[in-house]
This record gives structure tokens, C-alpha cells and sequence, in this order.
């Protein structure tokens, strides 16, 4: 090796050591990139807290391909910001949503600013977005076999007064009222019930229109009255927790007479199988909230109930609507299978929704 007097390597043999390989001076460039490569966007999550550990990475990915590689520590902070906003968005709303947005930092700096926000939506706010964007009919055309089939089956329509609790814009309650049966219902999206009471008052119909909560006790319904009082696709869509369950049952136990008849479907579990928190949580995200037998039978408890029948709702309103009732909807088959949550193939999924009748003692 050449040096020169001092015993230092010649210029030519520096020289001689300068990477000239091409793959490695191409990867030398890329990491060179992020001082010249800028970039905006916002991502939106559903408040899902079980899915943490799944949109920490998805965030990590996206904001690695604007050149922004978080460190440990980044990561983690990311992550306490999000587990935070989470949590707090699917307390208040299963339909709450987490918006990131995030824009490279000025080059030559190689970082990245992001903010996170939560968007609480509730289901007022939901309906009254159905309304601004879809056509109707929005939950079919024709009411639920079922209700009919349980309504008629109580006596002559004048005598049996019926109570629909969730009743959207009616698709129960109108054809109840035009057959003649006294009929009470309760709606809390006011943009729907909105909707049911021009019917109402447009067809002159005996049927009562209250907007409120029916869990929140906001109205005040008279005791021991009703033969029939249902909830069809409220319990399934809208109902988070066992408790709330328990709060309707109750409300519904004062409310009918002996003898009444309460129904209502729910997404039910196979037997065997206990849902875990992701599918607890998104399943309400999806409008199809999960529950086990056995905790429908905790909210019944002590209550004076007796199971008349557990069936398919799929199953049952197929076998019993009008050729041109069928599907209600165009979400309807794929939803009450539970496959608006679980993407497996048919007849896997182990939710269902269920018709559940009861008698009240």
C-alpha cells in the first residue's frame, strides 16, 4: 500500500475506497429523499379501543412512507395519545370516530406534526344523516312478519293496544294503525319521528308519536295496558350493554298486561361461543350488537317473563314476507347473518339475529 513520507495513505489509495457500488449508493439516495419529500392527510378510525395495537401500526406505516420513521419512544407516544381518544370516543358513542391529521414538517427536517381529535356521533345525529343521504323507504317497504303475525294473534285489533318502541319512521306502526290496533310509539332520532308523526297525522291514524328515550324514562307510559309491546332492530342496532337491556325489559314488564306479549330480535351467539372484546366492540360499530343467551337471560331475571319462542329472524321473515317484501332492504340478508361484522363465508358467522317472544305472568 502506497503512503507517503509521513505514513499516510495516498490521495490515490482514498480515492480507491469510495463506495461506487450502485445498489448501495441507490439506497444511500433513498434515505436521502425524506429531506425533500412532503405530504398531508387525515386518516379516521372507528373508536374501537381493542384495535389499538392494529392503528398504532397502520399509523406507523403510513407515516413511514412519507419518509417519517418513528423511533420507540414516538411510537409509544403515539400510542398513549391514541389508547386516550379511543377509550374515550367508544364511552360516549359506538359510532364515534378518531381523525389523525398529520403534515410533514418543512424540509430539510425529516419529521412529522400529527394531531388527533375524537368525533362524537350519536344515533340522532346517525338518522339524521340517513335522511340528508338516503332515498326511503329506509328500512323496507312492508313490517315485520312477525308483529303482524303476533299483533293479529292477540284478539280483534280495537281491543289490542300495542306499544313500538324504536319505531323509525313507522314501517310497523302504520300498517298496526291502518289494521285497526291502538298504537303507541316511541322514536329518539327526532329526524325520524319527525317523519312517522306527518303519517300519522296525514292518514288520520289513532296512533301516539312520543319522542324521547325510552331508556332515559323521558316518557311516561301507562302501566299494565298493552297486550303487544315490541322492539324490532333496536335491541340488535342500538342497545350497548346488559344493564340498558334490563332497563327496557323492566320498562316493558310495567307496561304490558297480563298475559302481554313482548318481542324483540337481537344478535345472539351461538351456543358455545362467547364473543371477546373486539367483537363486542365492533359489532357495535357495525349496528349489530353482540349478546349471549345467557346474558339476555341476566337482564330477565326476576322479571316476570316466560320464553315463548327463539328463532331466525333471516328464516322467519323470509318464509312469511310478500314475494315483493323480500329482502326489506338491500343490507338486510347480509346484516341479520352477522356478516356486516364477520367476514367468513355463509352460514360461519356465529351471530345471528333472533326473534325473541316472551309472555308477561
Amino acid at each position: 500500500m502506497a503512503k507517503d513520507k509521513d505514513g499516510k495513505k495516498s490521495k490515490k489509495d482514498q480515492r480507491d475506497k469510495r463506495e461506487t457500488n450502485a445498489t448501495v449508493l441507490r439506497k444511500a439516495m433513498l434515505e436521502r429523499l425524506p429531506r425533500r419529500l412532503s405530504g398531508s392527510a387525515q386518516v379516521t378510525f372507528a373508536a374501537a379501543p381493542s384495535l389499538l395495537d392494529h392503528y398504532v401500526q397502520s399509523l406507523h406505516s403510513i407515516f413511514a412512507q412519507h419518509g417519517r420513521v418513528f423511533n420507540e419512544d414516538e411510537t409509544e407516544h403515539l400510542r398513549g395519545i391514541l389508547d386516550k381518544k379511543l377509550k374515550e370516543g367508544f364511552a360516549a358513542s359506538p359510532y364515534a370516530r378518531i381523525v389523525v391529521n398529520f403534515e410533514t414538517d418543512p424540509p430539510p427536517k425529516t419529521s412529522l406534526s400529527y394531531r388527533i381529535a375524537t368525533i362524537v356521533s350519536t344515533v340522532a345525529d346517525e338518522y339524521e344523516n340517513w335522511i340528508k343521504t338516503r332515498q326511503p323507504p329506509y328500512f323496507g317497504t312492508h313490517p315485520d312478519a312477525k308483529v303482524m303475525t303476533l299483533a293479529h294473534s292477540l284478539g280483534e285489533p280495537k281491543d289490542t293496544p300495542v306499544l313500538d318502541i324504536g319505531a323509525g319512521t313507522g314501517r310497523n306502526t302504520l300498517p298496526l294503525a291502518r289494521a285497526g290496533f291502538p298504537t303507541d310509539a316511541i322514536e329518539l332520532a327526532p329526524a325520524l319521528a319527525k317523519i312517522l308523526r306527518e303519517d300519522v297525522e296525514k292518514e288520520k291514524l289513532a296512533a301516539r308519536v312520543f319522542e324521547g328515550d325510552a331508556l332515559a324514562g323521558a316518557v311516561e307510559l301507562p302501566e299494565s295496558h298493552y297486550k303487544l309491546v315490541f322492539l324490532a332492530e333496536v335491541i340488535a342496532s342500538h342497545i350497548r350493554t346488559v344493564e340498558q337491556v334490563r332497563v327496557l325489559f323492566q320498562g316493558a314488564a310495567d307496561a304490558l298486561a297480563p298475559g302481554g306479549l313482548l318481542l324483540f330480535n337481537a344478535f345472539l351467539a351461538a351456543d358455545g361461543y362467547k364473543p371477546d372484546a373486539l367483537v363486542k366492540e365492533l359489532s357495535q360499530v357495525f349496528w349489530c350488537n353482540a349478546f349471549t343467551r345467557g346474558e339476555i337471560a341476566h337482564a330477565m331475571q326476576g322479571l316476570p317473563f316466560e320464553l315463548l319462542s327463539d328463532e331466525s329472524t333471516h328464516d322467519y321473515e323470509l318464509e312469511h314476507q310478500p314475494k315483493e317484501g323480500w329482502p326489506p332492504t338491500g343490507w338486510f340478508v347480509d346484516w341479520s347473518k352477522g356478516h356486516d361484522v364477520l367476514d367468513v363465508p355463509a352460514g360461519r358467522s356465529p351471530l345471528e339475529l333472533r326473534w325473541l317472544c316472551y309472555r308477561r305472568g
